[in-house]
């Protein structure tokens, strides 16, 4: 067909491609148009069928489709949670995942409080279409066959024990290493609709870890627990069964789509090295959630779209099970509202997208497949040293994989701080008049876990969102505010030459917008004196000296010295960095520069100070 349709066509090879784009660059390097994942991988601007290996693996999961997934997180009572499942499901849930954790009297989420309550729990509930996730951690063995029971006819089952995931996040694995062996061997499953071990991979991707990082660490879990089961005298095949996989999914969109095709491949090669054809037989059972990392708590609508983005994701990626979390989740109130949004945004998907439709549909794609496929390479690497230096217990323990994944996390921290990556209405175009005071209960929270000593047998890792510092530091402000205090106003003196005063006055508008301070621009002053008398009548805190370069050197001193005599309490200001001007200026009491370079966060920590 091809060659009847473009016979009369000269062939066209990926030089010609690649030299006409390098004419449309005009003098631009070629570079300019590649990028770099975090992980390292270039990811060229076009791909070709020549750039496919000869062969392409063949991802088959257990059935199309995904189970849009509701988690039931507070409840007052069983019959509660109970009920609002049942809700989840006539609104168009398929699953449902409750989450029921205590440890050390304390608990959290559905107030389960022995084995008995899973029969209350489930009741009205067709567990033979519906399939459900009961999230008790530690708790799992105890409630294992109380489980089983009620699962006899049910369609999927899963529990969540898993030692290594608690060590992660409290330092300890909840129980000893014998009896952790024991609990395990005790938990797999004979038949193929329960499954109690599982890999909380989205912990790490919580708290930072790369998407190559996730990837090969939850191959390194998943053989660890393999391997204890083996060396117990369970059989591949129950051990395989046993075991699923619980990852967290951003809005990467293509690497995250390639993340999920790749586990598929890897885990089945795993797979195959216990057993030939176990990896073809045993279908790993992956259920998506999206991350809390790159969540923000300030203009939280937009996590609407990093939701939907990832849950898109995920389900081309062949996730089975996709939980996208609601846009409001870091406040007290949370609203259902955000729930049903979260719900609809995979309705949209499966309804209207029509992604149920096909059978894994990144298939075919020059771009995915190599990535999916350099992206398997990056992690197998990293898999294979884990193994080689003696597994994931032994790196838990050694602190090698908390390392990794902080130092991943403060890569991306720093990134965000300095504005290499956007995080929008956080550190880009931030909504300023927004204000959150009620955030204050998830920022207490928040300190107290960063707070809480880190000293236990395993190194503690802690999943706090990328915005974390720009909201504690907001915030300041929407208390500020909250307590009959007016909000702090920033002018911007716009003077001279005017494409630059316009591009310095839109920097500083979105840098120093990010506190939720009042700004207030101008059209441009024919004076520093009449710019002063329009800053003092607007009772301005902090005054912005937005100009060129060239100008600065006789504007600085006259700016410096009307400050001082008509508002000797704001904060002069100059947006960018004339570095031949920056000992006069400090000779005039102007002390702080705003520009590309300057830490956006160390900033903000200066400004709450003065507050």
């Amino acid at each position: 067909m091809n060659e009847l349709l473009f016979s009369e066509f000269p062939e066209i090879s990926k030089d010609d491609w690649k030299n006409t784009i390098i004419k449309d660059l005009k003098g631009q390097p070629y570079e300019k148009i590649q990028w770099q994942t975090h992980d390292g991988i270039l990811i060229e601007p076009f791909y070709r069928k020549e750039d496919l290996p000869n062969s392409l693996p063949n991802l088959q999961k257990s059935e199309r489709g995904w189970w849009i997934t509701d988690q039931i997180l507070i409840a007052t009572s069983i019959e509660d949670a109970n009920k609002q499942a049942k809700l989840s499901l006539a609104n168009g849930a398929d699953a449902i995942l409750f989450t029921a954790h205590a440890e050390g009297g304390k608990s959290y989420g559905v107030p389960i409080q022995n084995p008995k309550e899973v029969a209350s729990l489930l009741a009205g509930i067709d567990l033979s279409k519906t399939p459900v996730i009961l999230s008790l951690a530690n708790r799992t063995p105890e409630f294992a066959t109380a489980i089983n029971e009620a699962s006899t006819t049910a369609k999927l089952v899963l529990g969540d024990y898993d030692p290594f995931g608690t060590a992660i996040l409290c330092g300890e694995l909840g129980a000893t290493e014998q009896d952790v062996i024991t609990h395990l061997k005790n938990l797999c499953s004979k038949t193929k609709n329960t499954k109690h071990i599982a890999i909380h991979s989205y912990y790490l991707r919580d708290a930072g870890a790369s998407i190559s990082q996730e990837l090969s660490f939850a191959l390194s879990w998943g053989v660890e627990y393999l391997n204890i089961l083996v060396d117990s005298g369970v059989s591949p095949e129950m051990a395989a069964n046993s075991i699923w996989f619980w990852m967290g999914v951003g809005s990467d969109y293509f690497t995250e789509i390639a993340k999920f095709r790749a586990f598929r491949i890897m885990w089945a090669q795993i797979l195959n090295a216990y057993k030939p054809g176990l990896g073809d037989s045993h279908q790993p059972i992956i259920q998506a959630m999206t991350t809390e990392w790159n969540f923000t708590a300030y203009d939280p609508h937009v996590n609407i779209l990093r939701g939907t983005t990832a849950a898109m994701s995920a389900v081309i990626g062949g996730s089975d099970f996709v939980i996208v979390s609601p846009f409001d989740r870091f406040y007290s109130n949370q609203s259902d509202f955000g729930v049903r949004i979260a719900r609809n945004s995979q309705l949209l998907l499966r309804h209207e997208a029509h992604l149920d439709k096909v059978e894994d549909p990144a298939n075919g794609s020059y771009y995915l497949e190599l990535l999916t496929i350099e992206l398997a390479q990056t992690a197998w690497s990293s898999f294979q040293s884990t193994e080689k230096d003696g597994g994931f217990h032994k790196a838990l323990k050694s602190g090698t994989i908390q390392s990794t994944i902080e130092s991943s996390a403060r890569k991306l921290r720093d990134e965000v701080s300095s504005k290499k990556q956007t995080l929008l209405g956080t550190n880009q175009y931030p909504l300023t008049t927004e204000r959150h005071p009620e955030l204050k209960e998830n920022i207490d929270k928040t300190k107290t876990i960063l707070d809480f000593p880190n000293n236990h047998t395993y190194k503690r890792i802690d999943p706090v969102r990328l915005s974390y510092d720009f909201d504690r530091l907001r915030l300041k402000t929407d208390l500020h505010v909250a307590s009959g205090k007016p909000v702090p106003k920033v002018f911007l003196l716009t003077i001279g030459d005017l494409t630059m005063r316009k591009a310095r006055a839109g920097f500083a508008s979105n840098f120093i917008g990010c506190l939720g301070y009042e700004i207030k621009d101008s059209n441009g002053f024919a004076s520093i004196k009449e710019g002063i008398a329009a800053a003092k009548q607007a009772n301005a805190n902090i005054v912005v000296l937005c100009s060129s370069d060239e100008e600065y050197a006789n504007l600085i001193p006259e700016f410096g010295d009307a400050i001082k005599t008509e508002l000797p309490n704001a904060w002069a200001i100059v947006a960018g960095y004339p570095k031949d001007l920056i000992s006069l200026a400090e000779s005039k009491g102007i002390g702080d520069f705003i520009h590309l370079k300057r830490n956006l966060i160390e900033f903000m920590e200066k400004a709450q100070n003065r507050l």
